[in-house]
């Protein structure tokens, strides 16, 4: 017993935390994710959705540090902090936004990871993926129960709903690249803003009368599996953005959200195969992972989001 003890005791540890000086350090690390955190909530209170989503961020960096020590990973990790709290929504957006152009800057062989946080993330975190990356081309895909397309407050307010307007009317980076809108569900979002998606050339895959006619086991996997393979086969797609808002995920497994499917929404082996499919694509570059509220529920929505990592990194 005390042999057991002493192992699990003198068990190495994985160390992941760095600060962003430290990027220059891994120019030469071929195969390398970037992990960094939105903790803010403001957009989805804004958006009359419910507080708490604040503490994300940390919430899955707890439980992901933990999960890490049992894994053996086929990349390199890396943690380089978070946006500072404390600032407005608008400069936490633009902090963002020069960070994840920081890290393709430095490490352009980079995959980056960001942990949120309200949606709203989505929009600067393209922003930086186009700029730091100089992209002339992107495959952007939400993954949400919602279309995300939603005007600003008061025509100069953002929130959590309106980050794929903001990209889609940002025609100098926007131009040229495709758009999928993915388990959306039609009861969620209007007519309105269906047809808008359409007129800027977006697809909408509804979750009930697209994804779920499907005549496959795993159907949320055979339907990314299509768009990824489109984007993939695309050459004048430069690179993937997958942006992940987990209130896409069925409450039996993800009931820790602002907005629960309690009816319909993806499985939690649909959202695991889903992170798998995404780790085997050479174009993917960026995910975001957004709207887990552990004031809502904590410990199983927070088991699954780090498990959704894990699949990606491992």
């Amino acid at each position: 017993m005390d042999q057991e003890v002493d192992f699990i005791q003198c068990k190495p540890s994985i160390t992941i935390d760095y600060k962003m000086e430290d990027l220059p350090k891994f120019k030469d690390e071929p195969n390398i994710v970037v992990l960094f955190g939105f903790p803010y909530d403001e957009g989805t209170v804004r958006n009359k959705g419910r507080a708490g989503g604040e503490n994300a961020y940390e919430q899955i960096m707890l439980v992901l540090k933990s999960k890490l020590q049992e894994c053996k990973l086929s990349q390199k990790v890396i943690h380089v902090g978070a946006v500072p709290k404390q600032l407005s929504l608008e400069d936490a957006h633009e902090y963002l936004y020069q960070h994840v152009g920081e890290i393709y800057y430095q490490l352009p062989q980079a995959k980056v990871i960001v942990i949120g946080g309200s949606n709203d993330q989505s929009y600067p975190n393209f922003k930086g993926l186009v700029d730091g990356m100089q992209c002339k081309k992107l495959g952007v895909i939400n993954i949400d129960s919602h279309l995300d397309v939603r005007p600003f407050i008061n025509q100069n307010q953002c929130h959590s709903g309106s980050p794929f307007r903001s990209m889609l009317e940002d025609v100098e980076r926007f131009q040229n690249s495709k758009f999928v809108e993915f388990a959306i569900k039609g009861c969620t979002c209007s007519y309105e803003h269906y047809q808008y998606v359409l007129n800027k050339g977006g697809k909408v895959y509804f979750m009930e009368k697209d994804i779920r006619r499907l005549n496959a086991e795993n159907q949320g996997l055979c339907a990314m599996n299509n768009v990824l393979t489109e984007f993939e086969n695309d050459e004048n797609i430069d690179y993937v953005f997958l942006s992940f808002d987990v209130d896409s995920i069925n409450s039996a497994w993800c009931p820790g959200v602002s907005a629960p499917s309690i009816v319909g929404g993806l499985t939690n082996i649909e959202a695991l195969s889903i992170m798998e499919r995404a780790k085997k694509s050479k174009k993917i570059k960026l995910i975001d992972l957004s709207e887990f509220n552990p004031a809502v529920e904590c410990e199983r929505t927070s088991n699954l989001i780090s498990e959704m990592i894990i699949t990606f990194i491992l």
